[in-house]
């Protein structure tokens, strides 16, 4: 069963698209992972063009964090002083790299940017994880890092912590920047940044990264739509589905899973997804330049003739759709719980 895709100008298998959501989604819930680093070049291989794979990406995490956003809300886990600040800089990153991205997808070398990211920098990453994996190297640097950072100029107390100011807005200018050229979001920078950098616990770093990238990436979805074309509401809605399902999986897998062995399926995915990227770079040849926004439908049409109208409409019904998504998704997550706690009963009455 195909569906086209308006904004990328295709027909793709409807249940392909679903079956990667629903498996980006699982691996993000098991490991804990943004899916962008497995989902886009998976797009990219099966012809999205990447400026729309980008964009797209973007825009369906806005309906992707709602949800986690105004939980660590109620939580209160989100510092406001520290939060605006990380939005304000990660506007600015981000807009650099909107305009980056249409510049280098002018000059035809956007997709080898983006897959040289995964490439190089997974590759880097994946090495790396394996390594500590297999020596089990435990990592002492934190002190080092914080000590360092405590030196920094424009020292601000905030809610959770006191450091520069220069830590936030470098933080969100950088997750900011990266969102924008990859679609990647900004849980890989930002939680670890901060968690290393300014001394924040686990728990309110994710509130945190959640609580900057549902505003960046509305405002990403805005500028990638009005500046670029190339936010495809249709794929954007599939990919939320989907992944949105897969992510109750996963969790419920990772619950049972022993850490370590997390920590070594999330290294080889990585390394996986560098290898393909490798691959898809050098010896597969991408789109000849200018084959974007040759599409006359009412959709592409509406959204090159109206972007501003088109781009709110598009961060208006992720945001919707994220909602009930997320509603539908949580019943569920608490059905697999019962039905888990149940089994475990029935083990230990046996």
């Amino acid at each position: 069963m195909e569906i086209y895709l308006p904004i990328a100008n295709l027909y793709i298998n409807i249940f392909y698209i679903l079956i990667l959501g629903i498996v980006v989604g699982f691996f993000s819930g098991l490991l804990g992972i943004g899916g962008g680093i497995i989902l886009n070049p998976a797009l990219i291989k099966m012809g999205i063009p990447p400026i729309v794979t980008v964009g797209t990406s973007i825009s369906q995490m806005v309906g992707a964090t709602v949800s986690g956003f105004l939980a660590h809300l109620k939580l209160k886990n989100i510092d406001l002083k520290m939060g605006w600040i990380m939005v304000l800089s990660g506007f600015f990153g981000g807009g650099i790299g909107v305009i980056l991205a249409k510049y280098l997808e002018e000059l035809g070398h956007f997709r080898a940017v983006v897959l040289s990211f995964y490439a190089f920098y997974l590759g880097f990453i994946g090495i790396t994880m394996l390594i500590d994996f297999f020596t089990h190297k435990e990592k002492k640097s934190e002190n080092f890092f914080i000590k360092k950072f405590k030196n920094l100029p424009f020292q601000v107390q905030f809610q959770f912590t006191k450091t520069s100011i220069l830590v936030p807005v470098g933080i969100g200018f950088v997750s900011g920047f990266l969102a924008a050229i990859m679609g990647v979001g900004g849980g890989f920078v930002v939680i670890p940044a901060l968690m290393y950098l300014a001394n924040f616990p686990v728990n309110k770093a994710v509130g945190m990264s959640l609580f900057q990238m549902i505003f960046v990436t509305s405002f990403l979805t805005y500028f990638h739509a009005t500046v670029n074309f190339g936010v495809d509401v249709v794929l954007s809605l599939l990919l939320m589905t989907g992944s949105s399902f897969g992510a109750v999986f996963g969790a419920a897998v990772g619950q049972k899973l022993n850490k370590r062995y997390t920590k070594l399926i999330l290294a080889l995915l990585v390394s996986i997804v560098s290898v393909l990227s490798f691959y898809q770079l050098f010896f597969e040849k991408g789109k000849e330049k200018g084959e974007l926004n040759i599409a006359h439908n009412f959709i592409s049409d509406f959204a090159v003739n109206h972007p501003s109208i088109y781009a709110i409409a598009v961060i208006i019904i992720s945001l919707i759709a994220g909602i009930i998504i997320s509603s539908i998704t949580h019943r569920l997550k608490v059905l697999i719980e019962i039905y888990l706690e149940k089994e475990k009963i029935k083990k230990e009455e046996s």
